[in-house]
């Protein structure tokens, strides 16, 4: 696709304010875009009332059904006293649709991020995660199943290296990292029941979190699906020789409200390695969007793929050392 042609590209301010005061709200013309890649999000200023949050998903990654069961999990979330930020209910409805563009609403929520490897926050953030599994801890969410991170990881390799972005120079040793990794990983999710796949947030980074007076919300569950509790714990974990004390005060949090199991541990490598191919294969999948190139100006450089497989070796080569 041409980037011209993205359909981000019609999704002009009056399109965004038309569409939320297609939905009983007036705009007073202030809208500010707000740090989102995958989709497009904004504070929408509303008369004589707090801002709005309008989130416009990008076209063609999830369907209505995936969306929806989104939406339905952050509603019994929040229905059931987690601190979750949930779409706007509205004549029964929490997505709407305008133009071509499937969107929801919510209400703005004040606050900053938790800060990076603060032991209290990590405690906090234990709890928050703890309280969300312990309440979903029976669900099965069939519109967003569980994908094995093996499957995960071959298809973003395969993707890359079916790209011009990979230099020829590094075409044989990325090759030989990635069948390292896979061989790793394949050897350690092979003492992992799948049986213990359950309902998580999928992208539980510090960034989806706004810690107010206090309280911990949790954002942006765009990502959630069936997958392992520790995919939600790892990201938080910010200093490799300070890992004992980091992961002791999430799982002493975590366990406030559910039990976890610590043989998953053994999980983070492998979910550190998807989390790295699977980002550099997103950058590539979204380039025809005209706000990634100046988003990521480095991404074409020779520098950034040797960096990139530079860390994929380092994580090759430091393996099971998160637990």
């Amino acid at each position: 696709m041409n980037s011209l042609e993205h359909p981000y590209n019609s999704l002009s301010p009056d399109t965004v304010m038309d569409a939320v005061e297609a939905r009983g709200f007036l705009c007073d013309y202030r809208l500010y875009p707000l740090n989102s890649y995958e989709n497009r999000v904004y504070q929408v200023g509303i008369e004589d009332e707090a801002p709005l949050i309008a989130k416009f998903y990008r076209p063609n990654r999830w369907n209505i059904e995936q969306i929806q069961a989104e939406h339905n999990a952050l509603r019994a979330l929040r229905a059931s006293g987690v601190a979750v930020s949930a779409p706007i209910e509205i004549e029964g409805k929490t997505l709407f649709q305008h133009n071509e563009f499937f969107y929801a609403i919510s209400y703005k929520l004040m606050g900053e991020s938790p800060e990076a490897g603060n032991l209290d926050h990590l405690y906090q953030i234990g709890e928050l995660i703890g309280e969300i599994h312990h309440t979903s801890k029976d669900w099965s969410i069939s519109e967003r199943p569980y994908t094995p991170i093996i499957s995960r990881i071959k298809k973003a390799s395969q993707y890359i290296l079916s790209t011009s972005f990979l230099p020829k120079a590094l075409h044989n040793e990325y090759v030989k990292t990635i069948d390292d990794l896979i061989l790793k990983a394949t050897q350690t999710i092979n003492d992992h029941k799948q049986s213990n796949v359950r309902f998580i947030h999928g992208d539980f980074h510090r960034s989806n979190i706004i810690l107010n007076d206090g309280v911990m919300t949790a954002l942006d569950f765009d990502d959630c699906r069936m997958g392992y509790a520790v995919q939600d714990l790892w990201m938080h974990l910010t200093d490799p020789d300070e890992k004992h004390a980091q992961l002791s005060e999430l799982i002493e949090g975590y366990e406030n409200f559910c039990s976890f199991d610590t043989r998953e541990l053994s999980l983070i490598d492998p979910l550190i390695a998807e989390r790295n191919i699977l980002y550099t294969a997103w950058i590539a999948e979204r380039w025809h969007d005209p706000a990634f190139p100046k988003l990521f100006p480095h991404f074409t450089a020779q520098q950034y793929w040797e960096q990139h497989l530079n860390d994929l070796q380092q994580i090759r080569n430091s393996w099971g050392n998160w637990h």
